[in-house]
Order: structure tokens, then C-alpha cells, then sequence
């Protein structure tokens, strides 16, 4: 049987009678929205994304369904956000070209070079 190099990276979908009652850890409620780990744990924590239904040492999950739920919203407000999200790429452009400069570079650069030095020292002694 030959298989395309797509049909091996599609995922299959979780059919909607597993939905409401499906779980997912953190990693993949984070993934689901491409954000980071720690970005997800912090909405959480300011109880702006859906609370875990399973808490138990190193077991805490999500309802598939509530998490959707979120990214949904969370899309949506973003979208209707366009001014702040345009106010955002200038900073990050205009940080970014900064950030190029020769004196930044170079100041990069030193401090790295003392940091190496500096954890070399300590390895040292």
C-alpha cells in the first residue's frame, strides 16, 4: 500500500460523542492554540482559560470540549481586536530592528561572552 507523505501527517479527528467527556494535558491545550506551555498555565491561573477537571500529582487534565470552547472565543476576541493586535506587531517590529543595531549586537555579545566566563569560573573552583 503506498500512502502520500500528507495522509501520514493528518491527524483523525475525535468523534463528537467522545467530545464531551475526552481529556488532554496541558502540553496539548497549549498546542491546540499554538501558545506555550507556561502562557497556558498562567491563563489558568488568572482563571481566564477553563479549569482542569482532573487534579492529581502530575495528572491534571482537560475537557477537550471546554478547551475548544476557549480557542474558539479566544479567536474571536482576538479578531475583533484588530487595532491592539496592529499596535503589537509595531512594537515587535520596531523592537526587532533595535535589537540589530551594531551597539545592541555587540552589547549582546559581551554579556554572553561574561556569562560563559563567569559559569567557567564557577565550574573552576
Amino acid at each position: 500500500m503506498i500512502t502520500s507523505p500528507d495522509s501520514r501527517l493528518a491527524t483523525p479527528s475525535l468523534p463528537a460523542t467522545l467530545a464531551d467527556v475526552a481529556l488532554i494535558d496541558a502540553a496539548t491545550c497549549a498546542a491546540a492554540g499554538a501558545m506555550s506551555l507556561s502562557w497556558w498555565h498562567e491563563e489558568v491561573r488568572a482563571c481566564r482559560a477553563p479549569a482542569p477537571v482532573v487534579r492529581m500529582s502530575r495528572c491534571t487534565r482537560w475537557r477537550v470540549a471546554d478547551v475548544a470552547a476557549f480557542w474558539k472565543d479566544f479567536a474571536a476576541k482576538a479578531a475583533g481586536d484588530a487595532h491592539s493586535a496592529a499596535l503589537l506587531t509595531a512594537r515587535a517590529k520596531k523592537a526587532s530592528i533595535e535589537a540589530r543595531k551594531p551597539e545592541a549586537v555587540a552589547k549582546a555579545k559581551a554579556t554572553r561572552a561574561a556569562k560563559t566566563a563567569a559559569t567557567r569560573l564557577a565550574e573552576g573552583l
